[in-house]
């Protein structure tokens, strides 16, 4: 009996920690009562050496609502965003261009290495690796590190809370790439503000500024406070770049940036790194920064990345599908489908999520332009997802994603979703977008453009309308697998009720209620000529 208790209590234990694993916090108390919706764009510009930074303010009430915070950052040719971590889960999209990424996950291993010297790490017998544009007789034996992975355009990248990543632009085309913060997930036990904490540099965070604005609305009111001064914020945009370090020098101390390692003494470090040379110190600690250099520094001649031969990958890249390559894809096809076989897994592979440690974990899927949407009309437009089915690492950070494209004139169906909140990015053109709240209110009725972001509070009703080519966009999801709900269309909820029900709920005759739930039979999207059937009074 005690031994089925004690299974009992674990087992409850268990069902406890796997359910709580995407919960999360709740908004503050009327966060998300709106009588207008607004789509926002991004009001403050962080510029550095090798590109900027662009946020939205997460003060506004529709972020406030979601529990997140947006962030866009362009990486011009040779460009590295220089390593850090957050507070609460990422996902990014690359809106444009293509580059190197790296996590480094606290203790899992270095798989990337080059035969170490001696004294310092045995002597490997493999041959080395190539650094990726570097000759045969320039190799140096002095690297190992964890996983570099290539990103394309399309990819989305789940980041967890608290793991290191870096960026590399090594083309021509600027990289652009959307980051939604989720400051309400539970991971996240600070306050409700992203921060980003750096690993190098001596630069301003980049969402510092709002938290500076909060803290002055919540201080009293003083003659000799900054609340008394001219405040940055009320400026509609202001680049980092057109503000010296000096002008700024009468702020507090802790505003003046700085990474993680500026706040140890160089006692502290030299003995922690073993190393007593005073520059390196100096620059761990970024005292030898300049106000250009920022959160973005260019590397002269470009980086050297330590990654399989090319000739290797080509054996494996399809040229004509250059675009859609996914080496996690790649590697698990290739390697792991004959551990399968003989685990007795079958053709299912990773579903049940142990065999996948988070060392190994696939951490990006392609849901750009590609030949395989989960939705797709030739008349209309397409959609594809990411969740935790098919990128398993998002159950753990609770987050999805969607990527559509509709076309002139087509209509995505009134719908809404059951368990998240969605975060729509206009990537490129232009819709028509309607958004309804519980009390049949239209919160949100104008055009959604280019670069803007609309956010869509849980069980809240939107459809949309193209008013270009193609309207593309990204639409981030706060649960992992969220389900959505067609108000109209097949198998829609409409469709899904009894004629009879249909008829008295809307006092109509049974044709009338037949036609309701008929005549539609597209599920989600609707080509423009189904939409100009007849004027409607």
């Amino acid at each position: 009996m005690a031994k089925l208790l004690a299974l009992s209590v674990c087992f409850c234990f268990l069902v406890l920690g796997a359910s709580s694993i995407s919960f999360r916090q709740q908004p503050e108390e009327n966060a998300c009562q709106f009588q207008r919706l607004n789509a926002q764009r991004p009001d403050n510009r962080l510029e550095s050496e090798g590109g900027y930074i662009e946020t939205w303010n997460p003060n506004n009430q529709e972020f406030e609502c979601a529990g997140v915070a947006l962030s866009r950052l362009v990486l011009r040719r040779n460009a590295l965003r220089r390593p850090f971590y957050s507070n609460a889960p990422q996902e990014i999209f690359i809106q444009q261009g293509r580059g190197y990424f790296g996590l480094i996950f606290p203790g899992c291993p270095s798989t990337y290495e080059e035969p170490a010297q001696q004294g310092r790490r045995h002597q490997s017998q493999r041959a080395p690796r190539r650094f990726e544009g570097e000759d045969q007789s320039q190799q140096q034996q002095q690297d190992s590190h964890q996983k570099v992975r290539r990103f394309d355009e399309g990819d989305l990248i789940a980041v967890p809370t608290g793991v290191a990543l870096w960026m590399y632009n090594d083309h021509d085309t600027d990289v652009v790439a959307v980051s939604l913060t989720d400051t309400n997930n539970n991971d996240n036990q600070l306050d409700q503000f992203p921060r980003r904490f750096n690993l190098a540099g001596n630069h301003e965070q980049e969402f510092l500024r709002y938290q500076q604005q909060s803290r002055r609305r919540s201080l009293p009111y003083s003659p000799y406070s900054p609340q008394s001064q001219p405040r940055q914020e009320e400026r509609e945009f202001s680049p980092r770049g057109q503000h010296s370090r000096r002008e700024r020098a009468g702020q507090e101390q802790e505003n003046e940036g700085g990474n993680i390692f500026s706040g140890f003494t160089p006692e502290f470090l030299a003995q922690a790194f073993q190393v007593d040379d005073r520059q390196i110190l100096q620059n761990l600690r970024g005292e030898n920064e300049s106000d250009e250099q920022g959160a973005i520094v260019t590397v002269r001649g470009g980086l050297r990345i330590l990654s399989p031969d090319r000739k290797r990958r080509q054996q494996y890249e399809r040229p004509d599908e250059e675009e859609e390559y996914d080496e996690d894809e790649y590697e698990y096809d290739e390697e792991e489908r004959q551990q399968d076989r003989r685990r007795g897994r079958g053709s299912r592979g990773r579903g049940n999520g142990i065999e996948e440690t988070i060392c190994t974990a696939s951490v990006k899927k392609n849901i750009g332009r590609n030949r395989s949407p989960d939705i797709y009309n030739p008349q209309a437009g397409s959609l594809k997802t990411a969740n935790d089915l098919n990128l398993l690492i998002l159950r753990w950070l609770g987050l999805s994603a969607e990527y559509g494209n509709l076309y002139r004139n087509a209509l995505f169906v009134p719908h809404y979703n059951t368990n998240a909140h969605s975060i729509i990015y206009a990537l490129r053109g232009r819709a028509h977008v309607q958004v309804v709240d519980s009390n049949g209110n239209r919160v949100y009725d104008e055009e959604l453009q280019e670069g803007h972001v609309l956010v869509v509070p849980q069980n809240f009703a939107v459809a949309g309308k193209s008013q270009s080519d193609n309207f593309e966009y990204v639409a981030f999801k706060t649960d992992s697998r969220p389900s959505i709900a067609n108000l109209a269309g097949e198998n829609s909820i409409i469709d899904n009720l009894p004629e009879e029900v249909v008829a008295n709920s809307y006092g109509l005759p049974r044709e009338q209620a037949r036609q309701l739930k008929n005549n539609n039979p597209f599920k989600f999207f609707v080509p423009p000529s189904q939409q100009s059937l007849g004027a409607v009074a």
